[in-house]
């Protein structure tokens, strides 16, 4: 398995991120210049690179074991974007730009909504009520989101998408129901599963499965962002100065799955046509994270 194993003990990681806390951290609140200088720009890795982690996407906690984050109305699980992703998968005759974001953009036409903003322009979107935030909703694109064993779907059905210009829009080879746009593998099983088709049959979708930017299971992101020791949270003050930290409790997969299937965990993509990333960001609010607790130190 290429997950972290952490160096440290939980209680020897907690003290070494308690003592760089007392050290850097205490009692401050980073300006705009010191955060792009230093730290591209993101509160998060400030925390991180202060609380003696080194910033990096491999996948791993941040900290000996932690995964570390600052205390929002909402916390990121992470922008896990699925293995299969329809506008990767080359059988589709209508994906046949040279670059992937291309490809996304002619999904986002065919499945997203127009949107007119007075500073960012004309685009089209496949954000907001438009995709389906929790298990099982549906929306009127006819976006579903479901989960099927241990595995997490977006499936389209023309049948049930009340856009008035759809037969306009939508290509002849979407005019189907069930036909799935996204997948996430929870297991490393189902993973591995499909993995081993891909490759096996040379089929035309392109995944990467080698190096940092891997596509990895549900079940592997959990394991090695928070199933080690669990999260630490940087706590702020009113003026934005850090006070304190939470230490939350590690997760497996099935903890995670319950928190979906409960909806206390929520998808929140943001595809459009003016940006090149695919978002699929999973997070949770304060209020639920909140129920994960295991000490809060405030020195």
């Amino acid at each position: 398995m290429l997950y972290y194993l952490a160096m440290l003990s939980k209680d020897e990681s907690r003290q070494n991120i308690i003592d760089h806390f007392h050290k850097n951290v205490l009692g401050k609140s980073p300006d705009d210049s010191e955060l792009k200088t230093n730290h591209k720009g993101n509160l998060g890795h400030w925390l991180e690179s202060n609380l003696g982690g080194r910033i990096d996407a491999d996948g791993n906690a941040d900290l000996n074991g932690y995964e570390c984050k600052v205390e929002s109305e909402k916390t990121s699980w992470g922008d896990w974007g699925a293995p299969y992703r329809i506008f990767c998968d080359k059988s589709y005759r209508v994906f046949d730009k040279k670059n992937a974001y291309e490809n996304m953009w002619v999904l986002v036409k065919s499945l997203g909504v127009l949107r007119s903003h007075p500073r960012k322009g004309v685009y089209y979107s496949m954000s907001g009520e438009h995709v389906p935030t929790y298990i099982n909703d549906e929306t009127n694109i006819g976006l579903s989101l479901i989960k099927k064993n241990m595995d997490i779907s977006i499936t389209y059905d023309f049948s049930k998408d009340q856009r008035h210009n759809k037969n306009e829009i939508t290509p002849h080879e979407f005019k189907k129901d069930g036909l799935l746009i996204f997948k996430w593998h929870g297991t490393d099983t189902s993973f591995d599963a499909f993995k081993n088709d891909v490759v096996s049959n040379n089929l035309p979708i392109d995944v990467i499965f080698e190096g940092s930017r891997a596509s990895v299971s549900i079940e592997e992101r959990i394991r090695r962002k928070f199933g080690i020791h669990g999260m630490v949270i940087g706590l702020k003050d009113k003026s934005k100065r850090f006070y304190g930290l939470k230490f939350l409790k590690s997760i497996t997969l099935n903890d995670w799955m319950t928190f979906f299937e409960n909806k206390d965990v929520l998808y929140d993509t943001g595809l459009t046509t003016r940006n090149k990333r695919p978002y699929n960001q999973w997070r949770s609010k304060a209020k639920f994270m909140r129920t994960l607790e295991e000490e809060i130190y405030i020195p």
